[in-house]
C-alpha cells in the first residue's frame, strides 16, 4: 500500500494509528477528538536543479497560495489564531461559504417572512416569534440546522411558486446534507466536543426535517429521529438536568414531545418519550407551546398517560383489567378538565366496542365543531384546529357536518399556504367516511382511522405528523 502522506497531528501527538481521511482524521471525530489537521508538504521555488527545467526558474501556479513553514490551520479550529498570515484569503469554511450564495439568502428569507409566522399562532408577527430568537441565529453556526431549514424552505417556495426543480432537486439536496451533518453531531453526544449549540442544533434539526415532512406530505419518513433525540435526552441525563433557564432546549424538546404523541396517535408502540421525562419538560414550557402546537399542556400529559397505557398493554405488560381500570381513571381526568375532549386516538378494545353515534361520543363531536365555529379563516388560530377538526371529523356521521369540515380544511390550506400537508388528514377522513357508508344498518362496530395508516404492501405504518 503507498504511503498516503504524513498523519494528522492529534494522531502524531498521541501516537495513534491515522486513517489520513481529509479534511479530518474519521479516527479523531470516532473518538470526539478535534483533529488538528495535516502538515504542508513544504516546496521550495527557485532555480531547478534537474529535470526540464534545470538552470531555470521553477514556475508557479498562480493561483495556488504560497508555502509556508507553519503547519496548516484547520478550517474546524476557528477559535485559534493563525500562526502565520498568508497573502491568499482564507477560504470559508462549510456555513460561511452556503450562507454566501444568492440561492441561500432568497430562502433564509422566505423562511424568515413567510413560514416563521404560520409556526406560532400569534396575532402580531414581531421580533419575539422563538423561531426566528432559535432557529435562525443558530442555523448560522450550525450547517445541519443550515441544510435543514434551506431544504424546508426550497420545498415550501418551490410548491408556492410551482417550481419543481426547486421543490425537488435543490430541497432533496440540501436534506441530504442535513440528516448527514445530523449523523455526525449524533456521533459527538457525550464527548467534550458536544456543545449545548450542537446538542439544540441536533433537537432543531430533527424539528424542521419533521416540518420538512409535514410541509411536503403530511406523512414522515423522519418520525425515528424522535427516538433519537428522546437517546440523547437519556445519555445527557436532561430530565435531571433541565432547567427553566434553558428556553431554547426546552422550547425544541416541548414540540418534539408534541410531535411524538401525534405520531403515537396511529400506533401507540411508536410513543418514545417516558412519562418521567415527558412531564418534566411540559413543567418547563411556557404558552409558546400551546400557540405552536394548539393543545394544552395538562392534556398533553394526559394524552400521553393514555397511549403509554395503550403500548404497554399492546407489549403484554399491562393486563386487561389494569388496561381497563388506568384508561378509566384517565378519561376521568379528561372529563373533569372538559368533557367533550373525551376520544381516545388508538386501538384499545374499550374504543373499538363503542360506535359513533354513541350520544357522549356525537355530543364531543358538535361540542369540538361548535368551538372551531368560534375562530374565522383569517385568524391565526385557524392552524392550529387540524387535531381537534380531525377527531371531531373521524366520528363525524352527518353530511352537512363532514362538508363543514372539509370547508375549514380549505381554509387552514389558505391560510397555512401547506397545502400538501393539509391533504393526508383530508384522505383518512374520506377513507373513513367511505367505509363507514358501506356498513350494513345492524352493524355497530366502528371503524377507526389508524387501520388505515397502514401501507397496503407491507407491515408499515406512516407517520401522520399532520393531524
Amino acid at each position: 500500500m503507498g504511503n498516503l502522506g504524513a498523519a494528522c497531528l492529534t494522531c502524531r501527538q498521541k501516537s495513534r494509528r491515522c486513517d489520513r481521511a481529509r479534511p479530518a482524521c474519521k479516527r479523531c471525530i470516532g473518538k470526539g477528538l478535534e483533529c488538528l489537521g495535516y502538515p504542508d508538504k513544504f516546496r521550495f521555488c527557485g532555480v531547478a536543479s534537474r529535470g526540464k527545467w534545470k538552470n531555470r526558474v521553477q514556475p508557479v501556479d498562480p493561483d495556488e497560495p504560497p508555502a509556508t513553514l507553519e503547519t496548516s490551520i484547520p478550517a474546524s479550529s476557528e477559535s485559534r489564531p493563525p500562526e502565520a498570515t498568508s497573502s491568499a484569503p482564507r477560504p470559508p469554511d462549510g456555513n460561511e461559504a452556503i450562507l454566501a450564495s444568492k440561492e441561500a439568502k432568497r430562502l433564509l428569507s422566505h423562511y424568515d417572512k413567510i413560514i416563521c409566522p404560520h409556526q406560532i399562532a400569534q396575532f402580531v408577527d414581531d421580533g419575539e416569534n422563538p423561531y426566528r430568537l432559535y432557529v435562525l441565529p443558530l442555523a448560522r453556526k450550525q450547517k445541519g440546522l443550515l441544510c435543514a431549514v434551506l431544504a424546508l424552505s426550497a420545498c415550501h417556495l418551490g410548491h408556492l411558486i410551482s417550481d419543481s426543480s426547486l421543490r425537488e432537486s435543490v430541497s432533496l439536496s440540501y436534506r441530504a446534507k442535513a440528516i448527514a451533518e445530523l449523523g455526525v453531531s449524533i456521533g459527538r453526544v457525550g464527548t467534550e466536543a458536544f456543545t449545548e449549540n450542537d446538542r439544540d442544533a441536533v433537537f432543531a434539526t430533527i424539528q424542521i426535517l419533521l416540518l420538512h415532512d409535514i410541509c411536503e406530505s403530511g406523512i414522515s419518513s423522519h418520525g425515528a429521529h424522535i427516538s433519537g433525540a428522546m437517546s440523547i435526552c437519556s445519555q445527557l441525563m436532561l430530565d435531571q438536568r433541565l432547567t427553566v433557564s434553558d428556553e431554547r432546549t426546552v422550547f425544541f424538546l416541548g414540540n418534539l414531545v408534541w410531535l411524538d404523541i401525534v405520531r403515537a396517535f396511529s400506533a401507540p408502540q411508536r410513543l418514545c418519550f417516558p412519562q418521567q421525562l415527558r412531564h418534566k419538560i411540559l413543567s418547563l414550557c411556557d404558552l409558546r407551546f400551546e400557540a405552536v402546537n394548539g393543545c394544552p399542556r395538562a392534556l398533553v400529559l394526559i394524552i400521553g398517560n393514555v397511549l403509554n397505557s395503550a403500548k404497554k398493554h399492546l407489549a403484554g405488560d399491562s393486563p386487561a383489567e389494569e388496561y381497563a381500570y388506568n384508561l378509566k381513571s384517565l378519561l376521568d381526568k379528561l372529563y373533569q378538565w372538559d368533557g367533550s375532549r373525551s376520544v381516545y386516538p388508538d386501538t384499545n378494545p374499550l374504543w373499538l366496542s363503542n360506535p359513533p353515534d354513541e350520544p357522549h361520543i356525537q355530543a364531543s363531536v358538535c361540542a369540538i365543531l361548535d368551538a372551531v365555529a368560534n375562530v374565522p379563516g383569517s385568524s391565526p388560530l385557524v392552524e392550529l384546529l387540524v387535531l381537534p377538526l380531525f377527531m371531531s371529523g373521524a366520528d363525524c356521521l352527518s353530511r352537512h357536518s363532514q362538508h363543514y369540515i372539509q370547508l375549514r380544511f380549505s381554509d387552514i390550506k389558505v391560510r397555512s399556504e401547506m397545502v400538501g400537508g393539509i391533504t393526508a388528514p383530508q384522505v383518512l377522513l374520506d377513507k373513513v367516511w367511505e367505509a363507514r357508508e358501506q356498513q350494513a344498518d345492524h352493524e355497530r362496530e366502528n371503524i377507526p382511522w389508524m387501520q388505515f395508516t397502514q401501507r397496503a404492501d407491507s407491515a408499515h405504518h406512516d407517520d401522520y405528523l399532520i393531524i
